[in-house]
């Protein structure tokens, strides 16, 4: 009943209100009709809430959305999760087993050993003592204090051949008397020379020549008479020929084998040789010359005729006759000489040798036989042969040495003068020693195996480093996890490394000589990392709204890009990571680019970018200048490009470009060096083809840092060059720096 009389009344009052909601309806309208301006801004405000609240139910969807998906991931992640957990379970159940197995490890491989230690050393001594014996040779043979010589040499000096023995007539119409005088004589010789020490050898070939003056007489003064008759007046005139002045030039050639033997003085630059030098005649010849005189005699006459043409006679005529030769035999000649080394005051490479020398032979050289008498009445005992003719001037001459009474003579040659000498030493060939056998460095083998199974690891990468040396040597296990090599005697530390496994370097091992030993090393493995999702949203910095930006995410220590993709529409982007330090980089068009550091343990992460419009101020990043002046480097290429290329894209867009310096130095110098700065970038972008007119620019030296000035890295952060967007002509800016 109650109910009823509530409906009622409440029926009432709505008829009673209706009239006056109508009539404030009117009233508002008819004020709207007054005022245009309060009808529109009501519209405004009326779309605006409407826009508001499409908004909210968008962003309620959104957020239904994600709640949605973030519950299917965590349980895509519970999943996983799960997954990893009896993975886990069974790997440890499986290395339990393993090394329930392996209890007892077995043993490593065992290593190539063709010899104990003990025969490798017996082997190398025996080796070292073969290779010390034949190198003590071979220095011995390198330090002998010996040369060898190749050289040539000349001589000249007095000369004569010495004659003796010759059985001349003493009788005054036969016999003749010969006197020796000597002359100018010398040679050429070439020839080897071995010096030992101080000892010296000489041994060679040499042509020496011999020159001798023979003067002939029978009286006193030195004159020859010879006096016969001629036919048919043999019994009453008497012919006679004096010659005056008569001598034999004798002139002979030798080629001689010299043998000699001698020292060099150690404290002073002499030496000295003697031996004998053998050798044979194989030229000569001989003239005589001398004054003529004739005369005869006839008995019937009391004095005799001189000079009378008509009888072929003639007075002091003289003669000079065709030269005759003579044979020349072996002669052996004893040689001496003494002399003076000149190398101390002669700096060449031949060595100089002046000396005095002396060669007798004592043999006789002569080996000629006289020939028969040229007519029954010729003479063969006198140089000069007469003939039976009727011209008393017709008569052969022939070399005293080749008369009957030189038959039995003999002729000794001599020669003593100066010696000029010059020697070449010859390469003398170098006994090299041999080098001695490495010594055999010991034996060492190392063995890699799992830690938890036991097994052989292969693949594995060992570094040996001789702790003193710094030496070192890579080298991977075999399949059956074993390294094996020679070290030198020391100590060593040894690493290893293999993916999945930790890297182990703290065993020391010492090696010594002729030794061999295995080393054991267990590497444990790596658990695997544990995968999470990270999930990030993208809102705008002002209105929260979501953002489709791109986004990149790359380790802290390096660039490697790890993950690349577009946020969705709602500014959500979510991709598998470890937990760990990142950077995320993020653009989108009309923001301003962001990179942000994120820590992320299994966590979402909301990050807001900041929309590009008027008066946003940008600093230009990776801009470099020269020390105190306003000269761009070049590494600063990619910056300007960059800005340039932004500048392009977006012609509607106008900046006015900023620099500011540190507080070092006076307020003036800053301001022009600010000044300075802005102006350059802005002339290098018109160069890049940006229109003069969108930018202005200016300096503001130091006056206004971000940073404190007392510091290093506050003073960078205040060196600094900005931007700020003075216009964007209501469109939309393409970000593309």
């Amino acid at each position: 009943m109650k109910r009823i009389i509530y409906i009622i009344l409440l029926a009432m009052g709505l008829a009673a209100v209706a009239p006056m909601a109508s009539l404030v309806d009117n009233n508002i309208a008819a004020l709207y009709a007054a005022d245009p301006r309060a009808k529109a801004k009501a519209q405004r405000e009326k779309e605006k809430a409407k826009l508001q609240k499409e908004r909210e139910k968008a962003k309620a969807k959104a957020a239904k959305e994600r709640d949605k998906k973030k519950k299917q991931q965590a349980k895509v992640a519970a999943q996983k999760q799960k997954a990893r957990e009896k993975a886990k379970a069974k790997q440890t159940k499986s290395s339990s087993a393993s090394s329930k197995q392996y209890a007892s490890k077995p043993a490593a491989p065992k290593v190539d050993n063709s010899l104990s230690a003990a025969e490798e050393k017996a082997q190398y001594m025996a080796q070292v003592a073969e290779i010390d014996k034949a190198n003590a040779k071979a220095e011995a043979y390198n330090n002998r204090d010996i040369a060898h010589r190749l050289g040539f040499w000349g001589q000249v000096g007095y000369s004569n051949l010495f004659t003796s023995g010759i059985a001349f007539d003493d009788q005054a119409l036969t016999g003749f008397q010969n006197k020796d005088k000597g002359f100018v004589g010398g040679g050429l010789g070439l020839g080897y020379q071995l010096r030992y020490k101080q000892f010296l050898m000489t041994v060679g070939a040499e042509f020496n020549t011999y020159n001798s003056i023979m003067a002939i007489s029978n009286q006193p003064d030195g004159s020859l008479i010879r006096t016969f008759g001629m036919q048919p007046y043999a019994t009453t005139m008497t012919y006679t020929y004096s010659f005056a002045k008569m001598q034999d030039k004798l002139i002979g050639g030798f080629v001689q084998v010299p043998l000699l033997f001698g020292m060099e003085l150690k404290k002073l630059p002499l030496f000295w040789q003697a031996g004998l030098k053998v050798g044979m005649g194989i030229w000569s010849s001989s003239t005589i010359s001398g004054t003529l005189t004739t005369s005869i005699r006839d008995l019937e006459l009391i004095s005799g005729l001189t000079d009378m043409y008509n009888h072929s006679l003639v007075t002091d005529q003289d003669f000079d006759r065709p030269s005759t030769s003579f044979k020349w035999g072996l002669n052996v000649a004893a040689s001496a000489e003494i002399g003076v080394n000149l190398d101390q005051w002669i700096n060449a490479s031949p060595r100089l040798r002046v000396s005095l020398f002396a060669d007798y032979g004592f043999l006789n050289a002569l080996s000629y036989k006289p020939a028969a008498p040229a007519s029954p009445t010729a003479e063969t005992d006198i140089p000069t042969q007469l003939l039976a003719t009727a011209n008393p001037l017709d008569f052969p001459t022939n070399s005293a040495l080749a008369t009957t009474s030189a038959e039995s003579a003999k002729v000794n040659p001599f020669l003593v003068g100066a010696k000029i000498a010059v020697w070449f030493d010859l390469p003398r060939p170098k006994k090299y020693t041999r080098d001695y056998p490495k010594k055999p460095t010991p034996r060492m083998g190392v063995y890699m195996y799992d830690e938890n199974s036991a097994l052989a690891l292969g693949g594995v990468a060992v570094e040996i480093t001789n702790t003193e040396s710094g030496k070192q040597m890579q080298k991977n296990t075999n399949r059956q996890g074993l390294l094996q090599g020679r070290f030198a005697p020391g100590e060593y530390r040894i690493s290893a490394t293999k993916n999945g496994y930790y890297p182990s370097d703290t065993v020391l091992q010492a090696v010594e000589e002729f030794t061999f030993d295995t080393l054991r090393l267990p590497l444990r493995r790596i658990p695997a990392p544990i995968i999470y999702t990270l999930c990030m949203n993208i809102y705008d910095e002002e209105s929260h709204e979501p953002v489709e930006a791109a986004a990149r995410l790359t380790a802290l220590t390096d660039t490697v890009v790890l993950y690349a993709a577009q946020a969705s529409d709602d500014g959500f982007i979510e991709t598998p990571l470890t937990e760990g330090d990142y950077i995320a980089h993020l653009t989108a068009t009309g923001y301003m680019p962001k990179d942000d550091t994120i820590r992320f343990v299994r966590d979402t992460a909301d990050i807001y970018l900041r929309h590009i419009k008027e008066g946003i101020k940008v600093k230009i990043e990776n801009l470099f200048f020269a020390t105190n002046k306003t000269v761009i480097l070049p590494t600063s290429e990619q910056a300007m490009s960059d800005l340039a290329a932004f500048l392009i894209q977006n012609p509607s867009v106008t900046i006015h470009i900023t620099g500011h310096t540190d507080a070092v130095g006076s307020d003036e110098a800053n301001q022009i060096l600010s000044e300075g700065r802005a102006n350059a970038v802005r002339a290098d972008l018109i160069k890049r083809g940006v229109a003069a007119e969108r930018m202005t620019a200016e300096g503001k030296g130091e006056r206004e840092h971000v940073a404190d000035n007392d510091t290093e890295e506050g003073r960078q952060l205040n060196r600094r060059v900005e931007f700020t967007i003075t216009g964007t002509g209501d469109e939309d800016i393409q970000q593309v720096f």
